[in-house]
């Protein structure tokens, strides 16, 4: 709800606001009252007395002050260093401060004429206690609004440190994965076109280095770029693997965050190519108003004893974890890991381009 006001000037235009509201009822007022006080019944308007003039000198020598006071010197210099019980005690000694500036002004300095000095400590304690009670409240409002600034703005700095440190993990993974592939064409597709893996290569790693580093970009561009990478693997197992990719609706008009499908696949096709007897792997990218659903479904083989990769496994937690940061309630992952089959369901609700 309060999101809003973390932009400095949404909070500026409020506290304008505010001040103008306030001040423009509290003087402005007595100029729609028939009359000022009650010995001011033979003036037709309060501005047409001269006692109204004193009354706005007096408002701005005591009332507008102590608002001021408390919310500019009580709140950020005692409230915030010395705490609430010192700020209660500071605000009842400006307050006494205030009343017995007022009572001065009005009995020597000022034409009020007083009934007695009960009716004038009163008529001067009152008006002071409704303004502390409207700057407190402002006060509090405000420091409210800094402190969940303050949290949000935390959350979201250690969001984007979050995101940055798992960007440069995927980064190097996705490379290890690319060059283990081309030194596998090498070594056993002599005579593969070279241009042609070249070409798949360059268009990977372009947008690894240049296009992951935006925030977000064109789903088309992240189709395009999983399109690359299953071709560069369809190159490398020259039919021994079955991948086959389905698309569905117009991606055009959507964005997501760069590198967040392509650990699915490369998962896929590392645990489900070795040692498994007719190895396949079905890639659906499906768009639906304005949802995106991605299934990765492989076939699994025997599980063998073998020393586990410490780097097996980094893009899928990552990913995982970056769904959480970047989509969070706008998404769904669901995970089936079955005796001879591993299956990724993904629904995410993306952005409009």
């Amino acid at each position: 709800m309060w999101t809003r006001w973390n932009f400095p000037k949404t909070k500026l235009s409020f506290k304008i606001l505010f001040n103008l509201v306030l001040w423009g009822l509290w003087i402005g007022l007595p100029l729609f009252s028939p009359v000022h006080q009650e010995h001011e019944v033979q003036h037709p308007h309060p501005h047409a007395s001269s006692e109204f003039s004193e009354h706005i000198i007096h408002e701005l020598l005591t009332i507008i002050p102590l608002f001021y006071v408390i919310t500019l010197l009580l709140f950020p210099y005692v409230f915030r260093k010395r705490g609430i019980f010192i700020f209660f005690i500071s605000l009842i000694l400006t307050n006494l401060f205030f009343v017995f500036v007022g009572v001065l002004m009005k009995n020597f300095l000022l034409a009020f004429e007083l009934d007695s000095d009960h009716d004038s400590l009163l008529k001067e304690v009152f008006p002071l206690i409704m303004v502390s009670g409207i700057a407190t409240t402002y006060g509090f409002l405000l420091e409210y609004l800094r402190t969940e600034s303050h949290i949000e703005d935390l959350k979201n700095e250690q969001m984007k440190s979050e995101l940055s440190f798992l960007r440069s993990q995927i980064s190097p993974h996705f490379i290890f994965n690319i060059l283990n592939s081309i030194v596998y064409l090498i070594r056993t597709k002599s005579d593969m076109k070279a241009e042609e893996v070249t070409i798949r290569l360059s268009s990977l790693m372009r947008y690894m280095l240049y296009d992951s580093d935006q925030k977000m970009i064109l789903l088309s561009k992240e189709f395009e770029y999983l399109k690359n990478y299953i071709d560069l693997q369809k190159m490398r197992f020259e039919g021994d693997v079955t991948i086959a990719i389905k698309e569905e609706g117009d991606m055009a008009s959507f964005k997501i965050e760069p590198m967040l499908l392509i650990p699915f696949v490369e998962n896929a096709v590392k645990h489900g190519v070795t040692y498994v007897d007719n190895p396949f792997i079905d890639v659906f990218f499906i768009i639906n108003e304005g949802v995106l659903t991605f299934r990765v479904l492989n076939k699994k083989g025997a599980v063998r004893q073998e020393k586990k990769d410490e780097s097996s496994g980094i893009g899928m937690k990552n990913v995982i974890r970056r769904l959480e940061l970047l989509y969070p309630n706008k998404h769904i992952i669901q995970i089936k890991d079955e005796l001879d089959s591993f299956e990724v369901y993904l629904s995410i609700e993306l952005l409009d381009n």
